[in-house]
């Protein structure tokens, strides 16, 4: 039977408690360059720190993922500790070309059997992915078993987020349709989804924070309606804990059959949608899974 291994990226949003508890589980840090000093995500730089600092940057940080380098190294160590299959689960071909450069990377890459696998998502739902995977590879199932059943959690992800101002997403080039909604955006509130190539998209704008979390909970309510399985839902944002955790306890009362968690974004994300997002992202639900 193959040992598998799980590799994922920093943006999953998994603590260095939840990675101990998987087993099988390898975070590789993206890295931030901010104010000429590079941070690795989850390593270098808290959540605070790293908000505080973007207050008063005065130029917007960079990031950037991994080197070819830097995976197959991870992928030697992992082959060198007896897996024999590694299953690398990343952010989202639309916001980065992070995971097509890795699949041409592992093309010759022969120490171990590695799959590159597109999550077209990030943050906690590409964390949820990684754990229902490191679940199934624990248990003992096959390669093609893990990929089967992540493909039907992923076709199911949904989200829609609101972000104070565009400023970091426009100029950080991560919006699809930035010349549309950039102009007229003084004191609105942006709403935003991922399109069909899970590229950030913004779909209208509200004149509040109130008023647009109100919508996200009317969008997610339709949504909530439409389907014929218990959902998993995930309630994040951008330094704003507080805020989060009362909009999710306003929103689980109205949901009984839906599980719910409650995050915070790093760095990473943070660098391009800013302080004060908010988040609500869902999918099917794993029962067996518990987060």
């Amino acid at each position: 039977m193959s040992k598998i291994a799980i590799v994922t990226d920093s943006t999953a949003s998994l603590s260095d408690e939840e990675v101990q508890r998987l087993g099988n589980v390898t975070v590789v840090p993206i890295v931030v360059n901010m104010n000429g000093t590079t941070y690795r995500e989850g390593i270098d730089i808290t959540n605070d720190e790293f908000y505080s600092a973007l207050a008063k940057a005065k130029k917007l940080p960079t990031t950037a993922p991994p080197t070819p380098m830097e995976m197959l190294k991870v992928y030697d160590q992992l082959a060198n500790q007896g897996y024999d299959q590694i299953l690398s689960i990343h952010l989202t071909a639309g916001i980065t070309g992070f995971v097509n450069n890795l699949r041409t990377v592992v093309r010759g890459y022969t120490n171990a059997q590695v799959e590159v696998y597109d999550s077209h998502i990030t943050i906690e739902p590409l964390g949820y992915l990684v754990k229902y995977a490191s679940m199934m590879a624990n248990q003992g199932e096959s390669m093609s078993t893990i990929l089967q059943n992540l493909d039907d959690v992923r076709a199911t992800i949904d989200e829609y987020f609101v972000v104070d101002d565009l400023k970091n997403l426009v100029t950080g080039g991560r919006l699809t349709n930035a010349a549309a909604f950039a102009g007229g955006l003084l004191r609105v509130k942006p709403l935003l989804t991922l399109n069909d190539q899970h590229q950030i998209e913004a779909i209208g704008k509200i004149r509040t924070m109130k008023k647009a979390l109100k919508h996200l909970d009317e969008e997610f309510n339709t949504q909530y309606q439409q389907v014929a399985y218990p959902l998993h839902v995930m309630v994040t944002g951008t330094n704003n804990l507080p805020a989060v955790q009362k909009w999710c306890a306003s929103l689980k009362p109205k949901y009984p059959k839906a599980s719910f968690q409650v995050g915070q974004i790093g760095p990473v994300v943070g660098t391009h949608i800013g302080s004060n997002a908010f988040v609500i992202l869902w999918c099917k639900r794993v029962p067996e899974l518990t987060v």
